[in-house]
């Protein structure tokens, strides 16, 4: 029984170690797009002919391709592979509806704003606004401003027959994606708001709301974009209340007598994208770093990227995690150039480092990395809460419990702690790391100078402990005396991470009630 969960989970784990959070929407919009083509055709009352669908998704993904590749070409700099495809695909689903004579303009317009914003909605190169709702705002801008020709965003993807397709390819997006708490608290924060808007106005049933508005659609596929949405915890989850407490709310707001402003979906996703936007700038955030990597083998099949930042360096926390993108102009549109790597430097140490792993062949990404072919890489985004209390080494414990590449955060964690701590002394940490094979054994002068500093550090050869410890006695044995309270970290696989977890709940029944101190980082890999 207490490893139910894990089987459970392997076949999407399996999924998530080839789909990208963006390869995984990519997939799900591809999937909700022909299940618009069989409705459009199997159901005369859908209101679009497959010939319609046809026409828009052509024109919304073909001049997404144009403009982004025409505004790289411009600037010199290659475009990430998957995003024109995605925000073509957003778009198609957005834009187009209502009258026929305006539909294709308002998709075209609408998908070269997206595709430009990318480079001039852009903070020191970063994106500000998630561009598919920098189009829709552009085209309800030039709408409402009676533009000829276009027309305000239709949202037609907020239509009953595809209500059941959408909560399918949904669920499925934000499980691969795991951005549960996010989809929730954003469902949660509609609902509340439309509950609200109903005892004061009245008018519409519950199931009317839910058929009629893009809520799902958004809570799976807009709302975790991950360079326009905040990259921490509680950001995140203020962030999705924002957006879905200002899309359903029902509330204009007067601009002058003959203008107001309604917040509709983009106008809501817009509040929640500059929100963002301030969060970063306050973390120090919001810009793009570029560095100039070198790639050095450090174990078997185990590689450290080491890159100089071209003006000031990234400011992040020890653990957190850092997307690392290396555009290219020949990857093709499956061949991503964005992975996440958690930070093996320290704060302020320079240059900054990455660790990663390869299988028997490695991906295109890696592999330019591995060949030395790609020499700039960038730091697109930085974030995560997978990191040590703020009072730590002072009070408290920690035990750190990684498996393979994931001892990662961990040595960025215990540069920091060797170089700041005053005293020198770490006894009350703990550092466990499993390895499959002795061969990829990596970090080892870290793991050193934290048992220098009179850290428990324990180094285990055991291939099936790397899949995950499930025995809390054999857990309990690898730990040695913990104190009282401790915080528990795990890092790894997704496997490793859930069944250690599990361990950890079960041999310290503390945390169970106290679930916030045990802290997962999972290593998908791909």
């Amino acid at each position: 029984m207490t490893t139910l969960l894990p089987q459970l989970l392997s076949p999407i784990d399996a999924t998530r170690r080839h789909l990208t959070p963006y390869r995984a929407v990519l997939c799900g919009l591809v999937v909700l797009a022909a299940a618009a083509f069989v409705v459009s055709a199997t159901d005369s009352d859908f209101g679009y002919g497959p010939g319609d669908l046809a026409v828009w998704l052509a024109v919304a993904v073909g001049v997404s391709a144009v403009v982004s590749y025409a505004c790289a070409g411009v600037l010199r700099v290659p475009p990430n592979s998957d995003s024109w495809l995605i925000t073509g695909l957003i778009l198609f689903f957005v834009l187009p509806g209502g009258s026929e004579d305006t539909a294709v303009a308002t998709v075209a317009v609408g998908a070269a704003i997206a595709a430009a914003s990318k480079y001039v909605l852009a903070w020191r190169r970063r994106l500000i606004v998630n561009p598919a709702v920098a189009g829709a705002i552009g085209c309800y801008a030039l709408a409402y401003a009676g533009v000829e020709g276009i027309s305000f965003p239709f949202w037609w993807v907020a239509a009953e027959p595809l209500l059941v397709p959408m909560i399918v390819v949904g669920a499925i997006v934000v499980t691969l994606i795991r951005e549960w708490r996010m989809a929730l608290v954003f469902i949660g924060a509609s609902l509340v708001t439309i509950g609200l808007v109903e005892l004061v106005r009245g008018g519409q049933d519950l199931s009317t709301w839910i058929v009629s508005s893009p809520m799902l659609f958004v809570a799976a596929i807009m709302l975790p974009e991950p360079l326009t949405s905040p990259a921490t915890g509680i950001h995140r989850l203020v962030y999705a209340a924002l957006v879905g407490a200002l899309m359903h709310c029902q509330y204009t707001v007067a601009i002058t007598d003959a203008y107001t402003l309604a917040f509709v979906p983009e106008v809501a996703l817009l509040v929640g994208c500059l929100y963002a936007f301030a969060v970063r700038l306050v973390s120090g955030t919001a810009r793009r770093v570029p560095l100039d990597v070198v790639t050095l083998p450090v174990a078997d099949r185990t590689y450290a990227v080491r890159g100089e930042p071209v003006g000031a360096p990234a400011s992040f926390r020890a653990g957190q995690w850092s997307s690392v993108s290396v555009p290219r102009w020949s990857a093709p549109v499956w061949s991503g150039s964005r992975r996440v790597f958690s930070f093996v430097s320290a704060p302020r140490q320079q240059p900054v480092e990455f660790g990663f792993t390869v299988a028997a062949t490695p991906s295109a990404y890696k592999a330019a990395l591995v060949e030395g072919t790609a020499r700039r890489a960038y730091v697109d985004n930085i974030g995560g809460d997978f990191v040590l209390p703020r009072a730590f080494p002072s009070t408290g414990s920690v035990v750190l419990i990684a498996s393979g590449i994931g001892i990662t955060p961990f040595v960025s964690m215990v540069r920091e702690l060797v170089q700041t701590v005053s005293d020198g002394d770490l006894s009350r940490l703990t550092v466990v790391h499993v390895l499959r094979d002795h061969r990829r054994a990596v970090y080892a002068d870290d793991l050193d100078s934290a048992r220098a500093a009179n850290a428990r550090v324990v180094t285990v050869d055991a291939p099936k402990l790397a899949d995950g410890i499930d025995d809390p006695a054999r857990l309990e044995d690898l730990l040695g005396p913990v104190a009282a309270g401790a915080h528990y970290y795990v890092s790894g696989t997704p496997a490793f991470v859930e069944r250690t977890s599990a361990a950890i709940r079960r041999l310290d029944g503390s945390t169970r009630t106290q679930p916030w101190r045990v802290h997962a980082d999972s290593f998908s890999g791909y």
